[in-house]
């Protein structure tokens, strides 16, 4: 066995003589050993600035130094769904064959492959990380060391990609998943999920099947489109961009009582700041019929009460929003008020609509000609019977009628 010292704590550690920690690139092993070994005189000597001193010796404020091995990078991390893969322009994209699909015989190690960046801004000096499968990792660093700071950050992250055109699903709780940067150069998971067992080769023949034709997403396409909806966020402080968020995945999976819920906030938030911004700092210029509607007492009373109604009449007459827009928001805000007060469920229609509306808004309040996110699709599925042929529930029947005696 061989013998080395860490000249940061003082802590003696033992290798096999065939092994060399100093050259070994382990993440484990301090870089700070040393072959010169000094021995702890007492059980009383502590380690300070690289030697044995006596306790009593330390000064005042002296702290056993504890080791900065391991140091390991902790990251969370969310996963762009579908299951995609993101393609870089190097001519080489990321494509197996079905017969390496089928014998799991496929490089696994290329979908945990960092392929880009990601500018997370503010005080975080650093990047968020995208893998070649579509997993953005952000930092566990400064004011992201909780999971649900974490959460909020990843996603403003997805919220950005989801207005600049890219669907993207709201990150909860039980979807985080925590892992690390391996290898300087992959994204590894702590938390067995699909995406791990793929990167790993331990996935099912079934799951393997997302790999035979996924979701492809350009590098460069997923970076403008971030750029473009970040900019919108940045321009908006009154937005939520989880509200949005989670209001779209409510929307996209028809859950209409979520969605009209959720993207309902962000218009009340929305017509605060065109209100603030735009239509109060520009009230002058306004005509002379503006200011008098304004000044009828029941709509002063509505205003000062901040009924949404009143100030969506407003900017109707100051021409910021559209007669189309203003039309389709009465219509929305009725439905609204039948969820919240009668538990009257609203026609999906109605709910397509109002993120249509919302979409301009964002576009008035951010002055964006056309949101990228228009290029989404919302499919509008009717809530039809289901046509079955030769239909018998006798046996049906009759079972309930045996259960029941």
């Amino acid at each position: 066995m061989k013998h080395y010292q860490d000249s940061e704590t003082g802590q003696i550690y033992a290798f096999e003589d065939d092994y060399d920690p100093l050259t070994a690139d382990n993440r484990n092993i301090p870089k700070t050993l040393t072959t010169t070994l000094k021995e702890k005189p007492s059980d009383s000597s502590v380690w300070y600035q690289g030697d044995w001193i006596e306790q009593a010796e330390a000064p005042p404020d002296y702290v056993v130094p504890i080791s900065s091995i391991p140091s390991y990078n902790h990251a969370w991390m969310a996963h762009l769904t579908p299951y995609l893969i993101i393609d870089i322009d190097t001519g080489n994209p990321v494509n197996f064959s079905l017969d390496e699909i089928n014998n799991n015989s496929y490089d696994g190690s290329q979908l945990a492959k960092v392929v880009g960046l990601l500018p997370l801004g503010g005080d975080i000096k650093m990047n968020a990380l995208i893998s070649c499968d579509g997993t953005i990792a952000i930092p566990a660093y400064k004011d992201l060391t909780s999971r649900y700071q974490g959460i909020a950050k990843l996603n403003e992250i997805l919220c950005s990609l989801l207005l600049g055109g890219i669907h993207t699903e709201a990150l909860r709780l039980n979807d985080l998943t925590v892992g690390c940067l391996h290898e300087k150069s992959q994204l590894f998971s702590y938390i067995p999920n699909l995406h791990s067992s793929l990167r790993l080769n331990w996935a099912s023949l079934s799951d393997r099947s997302v790999l035979i034709h996924p979701r492809r997403i350009n590098l460069q396409f997923l970076q403008d489109a971030f750029s473009e909806g970040n900019e919108v966020i940045k321009k908006i402080p009154e937005f939520s961009s989880l509200l949005f968020l989670n209001g779209y995945t409510s929307l996209f999976h028809h859950k209409n009582f979520d969605a009209l819920t959720y993207l309902w906030i962000v218009v009340e938030q929305l017509t605060v700041y065109l209100w603030e911004n735009i239509y109060l700092n520009n009230i002058n210029s306004y005509s002379r019929w503006v200011r008098k509607y304004q000044s009828f007492p029941k709509i002063k009373s509505c205003i000062e009460k901040d009924q949404i109604f009143a100030k969506h009449n407003l900017l109707r007459l100051a021409r910021i929003i559209t007669k189309k827009c203003h039309g389709e928001l009465s219509h929305i805000r009725i439905a609204r008020n039948n969820l919240i007060h009668r538990g009257i469920l609203p026609n999906r229609k109605v709910v397509i609509n109002l993120w249509s509306v919302l979409l301009e808004l964002i576009e008035i309040a951010s002055r964006k000609e056309r949101l990228w996110a228009r290029n989404l699709t919302i499919q509008n599925i009717e809530d039809e019977p289901v046509q079955l042929a030769n239909k018998d529930f006798s046996d049906w029947t009759e079972l309930s009628n045996f259960l029941e005696k």
